[in-house]
């Protein structure tokens, strides 16, 4: 070796020796500390799901509809139903407390909703009081999007402020991370962050998109979806898998199988015999032909983000966006051909900004862009994003449910912006038809 390369070598292992080849970092967070809120699952199952008069929604975490009724979930607290008839005036009908329900899905009159790691269901024969027909015990996880679980078997409902703060910079492990636990409290940069980075997600709304064939008459929930109905069988995702329960007997729902599917999994969509699953890696596709046995058919992957799904006339619309939850910083949709489902192929990507919940009808795509609002696009006869038609910018749009047969929408906004609905003409066109009450 030559004495210039030994000067160098020499040189680097000096840089490495004092940190001169570090990257330097001087961002910073700051977190408060939660003392958790905490009850036993003795105390959650004796609920009495008391329904009362109709109250003003103040923190709907999602919604969903069947026959002429509004349902909207009352995060952590319980379900609203209004009979929404009339879309330009929705009557309150009742109000159920519903600890530890994140969402709901029905079929021919029977409302499927997750408590904490159970799943319950009411009749709808009365819907001023639904009855509590059937629960099915530990059927989801206690550690997962629908509980979190602390030792001793203790549920935590919600979170208490403390005094205690902590700045953590970017060289911490902890600095990514939505929350984390440190000398028994959990510190997150909110409330509403800590509320989400347990069993309160915003994005866990339990929903039925539609694609059940025979007489069976299923629900419509939006595209952040993590239940749906098909074929008589209801499908849950949670963070990593893909639940099966058998709908044989609709007061006793059974716990069939589980479907391991690696982390990141957010949305699931049905279509024709087959299941559209959401993860921020990637698009699965499962046959569910056996309805009781998912076939995992391919896997669509794609950059690490947020992804709702939604799939008509053999194509899939995928929003993608980005953030600290969601990974990549980059904001798109994507148009896909799913006619082989075995081999989907990529037939458009349309930079977005802000592109979150969307819904497909009609020759149209409504997309929810958050602080950007609601945009309306044409598509074309191959079905690829077309001219935008229309847009409102006065709603923080977080989902949507289309309604076609009456032209109408039903959009899911952040924080205060609560339930609005919509009417949209053939050329889409927007009118706002009425909004719900929300809290002060």
């Amino acid at each position: 070796m030559n004495k210039l390369s030994t000067l160098a070598l020499l040189a680097l292992l000096s840089c490495s020796l004092t940190s001169c080849l570090e990257d330097t970092c001087e961002e910073e967070r700051s977190v408060i500390g939660f003392n958790p809120i905490t009850v036993s699952a003795a105390e959650w199952r004796n609920s009495s799901f008391f329904c009362g008069v109709g109250l003003p929604v103040c923190n709907t975490s999602s919604f969903y509809v069947y026959d002429q009724y509004l349902f909207m979930v009352e995060e952590n607290e319980g379900l609203h139903i209004y009979d929404n008839t009339d879309t330009e005036n929705p009557v309150p009908v009742t109000f159920m407390e519903a600890p530890g329900g994140q969402g709901i899905a029905v079929r021919n009159g029977i409302l499927y909703m997750n408590q904490y790691t159970d799943l319950v269901a009411f009749d709808l024969a009365n819907p001023e009081k639904p009855e509590l027909v059937g629960r099915t015990e530990n059927v989801f996880e206690p550690y997962s999007i629908f509980a979190q679980v602390l030792p001793n078997d203790q549920f935590v409902v919600d979170w208490a402020e403390t005094s205690e703060r902590r700045t953590i910079s970017c060289n911490s492990p902890e600095f990514g991370q939505r929350g984390f636990w440190q000398d028994d409290l959990f510190f997150a940069e909110s409330i509403n962050v800590a509320r989400a980075s347990s069993s309160f997600s915003n994005d866990a709304a339990l929903s039925s998109a539609g694609g059940s064939a025979g007489p069976d008459n299923v629900g419509q929930g939006g595209s952040l979806a993590r239940f749906t109905i098909s074929n008589g069988t209801l499908y849950a995702v949670d963070d990593q898998s893909l639940r099966v329960f058998d709908l044989s007997d609709p007061k006793a729902p059974e716990y069939a199988t589980k479907v391991d599917m690696g982390w990141g999994i957010e949305t699931i969509f049905p279509y024709e015999d087959k299941l559209f699953i959401g993860a921020n890696n990637g698009m699965h596709i499962y046959s569910v032909a056996s309805p009781s046995a998912p076939e995992h058919l391919s896997t669509f992957e794609h950059v690490l983000s947020c992804d709702p799904v939604v799939v008509a006339d053999d194509k899939a619309y995928v929003t993608l966006w980005g953030g600290r939850d969601c990974g990549s910083a980059g904001d798109q949709l994507e148009v896909i051909d799913v006619a082989d489902a075995r081999n989907p192929v990529s037939l458009q990507i349309t930079p977005m900004s802000n592109s979150h919940g969307l819904g497909v009808a009609e020759g149209k795509l409504f997309l929810c862009a958050q602080w950007e609002g609601l945009k309306v696009y044409d598509l074309t006869e191959e079905g690829l994003l077309g001219e935008q038609l229309s847009a409102l910018d006065n709603i923080n749009a977080r989902d949507v449910i289309v309604l076609p047969g009456n032209n109408d929408l039903i959009v899911l906004g952040y924080g205060a912006d609560g339930i609005q609905q919509f009417k949209y003409t053939d050329a889409g066109a927007l009118r706002s038809t009425s909004r719900i009450n929300l809290c002060d």
